[in-house]
């Protein structure tokens, strides 16, 4: 059977699961064929609907290394922001898959105004929920490596500002098993606490975030205190996700991916992408492609009355 089939075959059985497709017949003996419903998809322009209400976008060419991006978005009303979807859209240019799950309504009802929304669990207090909204991701993820054949193929996270607090309690807690994690201009969701087995995190924080800013810094103090090889990088910018954010992401990952990400003496990675260090620290840190060096190698309670986008 030919790529080409496999992958118009796995796309079916995508469309079946979201239940988004019916049967249009195509004439007298002919056999019927699969088209989407009348149902409004929220998918962006560029992504393929998934079942259990995801998304997703595969590279025209992919080999048994093409690597998945999981991104988990900001907190957003009606179909989000066209340059977040855009941004998030160009990775699959830069050889990767992308699925992209949605939040839930009534997580960020903390407002009148933002009962609509969609975001990411933040309560720790009831892990439950956690591990529910990652169980619904188990179907894209399926599909996707079957589209791309040679699977599983190493999964990444990214989520930025509400989904990066989201991104950071999965990061510290055995729900989800990637092998990276960037977060961008989120923080940390109570306290974080080092795995047994860290996975490499990269923190992006625009200078120009008053609100995130501050919660970044002290998610990066938690993890340096816990010994937890990281990257802390900044770049010019509010508080939105811009190209630097997805350039830093996207470098990262593919050092880890090619297995030429490095950690300096002092636990950090490198910061490229049109970012730098944020910590004077990990400003030593070496070129992601250089040999190992020979040296030792939800928001926290107290802060709860303030939540995030």
């Amino acid at each position: 059977m030919s790529k080409e089939s496999v992958r118009a075959i796995a796309r079916a059985v995508v469309l079946a699961g979201s239940g988004l497709v019916g049967l249009a017949a195509c004439g007298p003996g002919k056999p019927p064929v699969a088209t989407l419903s009348a149902s409004d998809s929220w998918c962006p322009d560029g992504f393929e609907v998934g079942p259990q209400d995801t998304c997703f976008a595969v590279p025209e060419m992919t080999t048994k290394d093409t690597p998945v991006i999981v991104y988990l978005h900001g907190m957003y009303a009606g179909h989000g922001s066209a340059e977040e979807w855009n941004l998030v859209r160009s990775v699959v240019a830069k050889g990767f898959a992308v699925v992209v799950p949605r939040g839930k309504r009534g997580l960020c009802a903390w407002k009148e105004e933002l009962k609509d929304h969609f975001c990411w669990p933040q309560e720790t207090e009831d892990p439950a929920a956690f591990k529910h909204v990652v169980a619904d991701w188990d179907r894209v993820l399926w599909q996707v490596d079957s589209i791309m054949e040679g699977g599983p193929h190493k999964r990444y996270v990214l989520g930025y500002s509400n989904g990066g607090f989201f991104a950071a309690y999965l990061a510290s807690h055995p729900v989800f098993p990637a092998h990276a994690y960037a977060i961008v201009n989120g923080g940390p969701l109570g306290p974080t606490q080092k795995p047994a087995k860290a996975p490499p995190v990269l923190l992006v924080s625009a200078d120009g975030d008053p609100d995130q800013g501050p919660k970044m810094k002290e998610l990066h103090g938690s993890l340096a205190k816990g010994g937890w090889s990281h990257a802390f990088c900044t770049h010019p910018g509010a508080h939105p996700l811009a190209a630097q954010d997805i350039d830093a992401s996207i470098k990262f990952f593919k050092h880890d991916a090619d297995g030429t990400l490095r950690a300096n003496a002092a636990g950090y990675y490198a910061c490229e992408g049109g970012t730098t260090a944020a910590d004077p620290a990990g400003a030593a840190a070496p070129a992601a492609d250089a040999p190992p060096s020979a040296a030792p190698a939800r928001e926290p309670k107290a802060a709860k009355k303030k939540k995030v986008e």
